[in-house]
C-alpha cells in the first residue's frame, strides 16, 4: 500500500513579475509559475487546498485548483485584501471603502458592507460566523455578523498606525501590528485586544521598528519587524521577546506558519532586486534553507502553504481475490489479485447538517441512532487528469454522497426513520504509473463516518456535525506467488483441518 507522508507546496505571489510560484517544499524547485496580472498580493488557502489570490491592478480574484491549474477568474475589485468562507461558498473582499461578498460558485455579489475610510486588513474567526475588518485610518476595528452582515462590535483606538490584525489561538485576544509614529525614527509597537473585555494592552520594541504581519503558534507570537531587518519572536504569556531571527535578505515582507505549526516561511527582498523564502523551524527559531528566485525583480510578496500527501509505494501490497488459480508449482501457488498502486486519504468536515424530523409543531420527539452509509460515488462527474509537471501522477475528481438514517420516536413511542444524505467533492492526487494503464486499473472509494457533535433539535430540524475520511485507491490486476507451508503438505484451515 502507498506510505503516506505530508509534503509542502508553497504558492508565493511576486510583485514584480505578476506570476504566483508553485514550489515544491521538498526538492525546492518551482513546479509552475501561473500568470495573474499586475500586482499580485494576499493569498489565501481554504480547506479543500484551493488557492486565491487577489490582485489590486487589474481588480481580479483567481482561483489555483487541483493543485497546479488556474481556471477561474473573477472580477471583483479589491486592495490586496480577501477572506475565504468555503463551507457557505463566499469570498469577501476589502476595497478599501467598503468589503464586498460574493458567491464562490456564481462570482455574483450577493452582499456590500459599507461606512469605512480605509479598510486594509480582514480576518474570519475559526467557525467563520465572525469578519474583523481593520480600519486603518478610523483606527479600529468592527466585527460582522457573517449570517446577515450586521454590526456586532466596535473596538476603537487600537494602536498606532495598525496595518495587520490576527485573531488569536483561543480568539479572546486580537493582535494588531502598528507601524508607530516616525519621529526621526518608528516606534512600531503591537498591540492587544482583548475582545470580551475591549482592554488593550501592547508589547513595545526599541526605535526604528515597523511591525508589518503577524503568525502565532501556540504561546509564541511571530512578528515580522521590517524597520529592524527582522523577525521578533515573542512569548505572549510574559508579553517579551525571546528571540530574534535575521532573514537571508533584509527588506522583509510577509510570514506564514505551516498548518503543523513546525515550520515558519518568510519572504525577503534585497535593494538590487533579489527576492528569497526563507524555511525557519520554529523549534529552534533558526533557518534550515533558503530559496532563491533567479529572476530580478520578482519581488516576492506573500505565501500561501498546501499540505499535501505523498505517496511512496511499496510493490509488495496486494489484496487477495476470489479469482482462479492460474498455476500450481512445486512450492506454492500463483493466483491473480489486486494490487494497490496508491492511497489518498483526506478528512472532511460537515458542519451543521440539518433535517427536519416533524411536521407538528407542538410534538416532542428522541433520536434513538443515526446510521450512516457508505459513500457513493456519482459516476458521470468522474473526471482524471494527469499533472503535467509529474506524468506518473494524476488527480482523480469525483462528487459523491453519503446515505444516512435518523430512527426517533414522538410522544406515543410511535417510531419513524426519515432518509438524508451528505454531498461533496474529492479531488485526491494519485500515483498511477504508464504501466498501470494496461492492467486492468481500478478506482475504489470507501468512508469512514461519526458524529462530532450532539445532535440538537432547533425548530424541528435536526442539526449535528459529521467528521468524514474519504479513502481513494488505485488497484490493478497483477499476478502473485504465494509459497506453500514447508511443514505441511499443503494448504491447512485455520481449524486444522
Amino acid at each position: 500500500m502507498g506510505d503516506k507522508r505530508e509534503e509542502m507546496i508553497y504558492y508565493v505571489s511576486n510583485l514584480g513579475t505578476g506570476r504566483v510560484s508553485i514550489i515544491d517544499g521538498d526538492s525546492h524547485h518551482i513546479i509552475k509559475e501561473i500568470e495573474i496580472g499586475p500586482r499580485p498580493q494576499n493569498i489565501s488557502v481554504d480547506e479543500n487546498n484551493n488557492v486565491y489570490i487577489a490582485s489590486d491592478r487589474n481588480s481580479k480574484v483567481t482561483l489555483i485548483n487541483d493543485l497546479y491549474d488556474s481556471n477561474k477568474t473573477w472580477n471583483m475589485p479589491n486592495n490586496g485584501n480577501i477572506q475565504i468562507d468555503s463551507n457557505s461558498q463566499k469570498i469577501y473582499v476589502c476595497d478599501t471603502e467598503e468589503v464586498c461578498i460574493y458567491s464562490l460558485r456564481t462570482g455574483e455579489k450577493i452582499g456590500c458592507i459599507t461606512g469605512f475610510i480605509a479598510a486594509d486588513g480582514l480576518e474570519l474567526d475559526k467557525n467563520k460566523k465572525r469578519l474583523f475588518v481593520l480600519d486603518i485610518l478610523q483606527n479600529e476595528i468592527k466585527v460582522y455578523d457573517t449570517s446577515d452582515f450586521h454590526l456586532i462590535k466596535l473596538c476603537k483606538n487600537v494602536g498606532i498606525s495598525p496595518n495587520y490584525i490576527l485573531i488569536g489561538e483561543n480568539e479572546r485576544y486580537i493582535y494588531i501590528a502598528n507601524k508607530g509614529v516616525n519621529k526621526g525614527q518608528h516606534t512600531g509597537n503591537i498591540s492587544i485586544l482583548d475582545f470580551e473585555s475591549e482592554n488593550i494592552s501592547y508589547i513595545n520594541f526599541q526605535k526604528g521598528s515597523v511591525i508589518t504581519a503577524l503568525e502565532q503558534s501556540g504561546i509564541f507570537l511571530y512578528a515580522a519587524n521590517s524597520g529592524l531587518n527582522r523577525i521578533e519572536v515573542i512569548d505572549v504569556l510574559k508579553r517579551e521577546r525571546i528571540a530574534m531571527i535575521k532573514t537571508t535578505l533584509p527588506e522583509l515582507q510577509r510570514l506564514r506558519l505551516s498548518p503543523d505549526k513546525k515550520t515558519l516561511l518568510a519572504t525577503s527582498r534585497s535593494a538590487d532586486g533579489k527576492g528569497a523564502v526563507d524555511r525557519i523551524d520554529t523549534c529552534s527559531n533558526t533557518i534550515l534553507d533558503t530559496f532563491t528566485f533567479e529572476q530580478n525583480n520578482s519581488m516576492p510578496y506573500d505565501i500561501g502553504i498546501v499540505m499535501q500527501r505523498k505517496l511512496q509505494v511499496q510493490e509488495e501490497s496486494f489484496i487477495l481475490t476470489d479469482s482462479e488459480v492460474k498455476l500450481k508449482q512445486e512450492n506454492g501457488t500463483t493466483i491473480l489479485a489486486k494490487k494497490v498502486l496508491s492511497t489518498y486519504q483526506e478528512k472532511m468536515i460537515f458542519q451543521e447538517v440539518s433535517i427536519k424530523v416533524s411536521e407538528k409543531e407542538e410534538e416532542i420527539i428522541n433520536i434513538e441512532e443515526i446510521i450512516f452509509q457508505k459513500c457513493e460515488i456519482i459516476s458521470e462527474t468522474k473526471n482524471r487528469k494527469i499533472i503535467d509537471s509529474r506524468k506518473e501522477h494524476s488527480i482523480l475528481q469525483y462528487k459523491f454522497y453519503i446515505p444516512y438514517y435518523i430512527g426517533y420516536k414522538d410522544e406515543q413511542e410511535q417510531k419513524y426513520v426519515i432518509e438524508g444524505r451528505l454531498e461533496g467533492t474529492q479531488k485526491a492526487t494519485l500515483y498511477i504509473p504508464a504501466y498501470a494503464e494496461q492492467q486492468g486499473m481500478e478506482f475504489v472509494i470507501n468512508s469512514f463516518t461519526k458524529l462530532t457533535s450532539t445532535p440538537v433539535i432547533i425548530d424541528k430540524n435536526l442539526k449535528f456535525d459529521v467528521s468524514v475520511l474519504i479513502s481513494t485507491r488505485v488497484l490493478v490486476d497483477a499476478i502473485v506467488f504465494i509459497p506453500l507451508c514447508k511443514n505441511c503438505d499443503g494448504w491447512r484451515r485455520r481449524d486444522g483441518k
